[in-house]
């Protein structure tokens, strides 16, 4: 039975050439969202430092009033009407971490199928399966 929330797929591709081509072009696609990530975050971490001195200031003027979003669930989603810097914020880091992660395990994963570029462009067919956006299982065929 497969994993709930796991996403799996099965790509083919005609040469182990163009296997490792797909692994850069997503390693690529993967460090560009990253740099527009972080980008994106520096904008939201000088915002929330704002906003926490605003607050500090509020509370002290009306006894611990707060600037904030809220919050709702949606099942197993979450929505936030109106974030606040902060949330954004801490929203964002979470990305950048999770897609740091993702091009870590994808360059190691990168660096373990190495030996399979000595195949050359041997007539091959590569079946990959991917779970999450990783390859976790090569199927060769000759």
């Amino acid at each position: 039975m497969a994993d709930e929330g796991k996403l799996v797929d099965i790509v083919t591709f005609s040469s182990v050439s163009d296997f490792f081509k797909d692994l850069d072009t997503k390693l690529v696609e993967m460090r560009s969202k990253l740099g527009e990530l972080l980008r994106r975050l520096e904008d939201a971490k000088a915002k929330a430092e704002v906003l926490v001195r605003l607050e500090s200031l509020l509370a002290e003027a009306a006894r611990g009033a707060k600037i904030g979003g809220t919050e709702i669930s949606l099942g197993s989603a979450k929505a936030i009407i109106n974030p606040t810097p902060k949330q954004e914020f801490d929203l964002l880091v979470d990305v950048v971490r999770s897609l740091q992660n993702r091009i870590v395990a994808l360059e190691r994963i990168r660096k373990e199928v190495e030996p399979l570029s000595k195949l050359g462009d041997l007539e091959l067919t590569l079946e990959v399966v991917y779970e999450n956006g990783l390859p976790t299982r090569i199927l060769i065929r000759m």
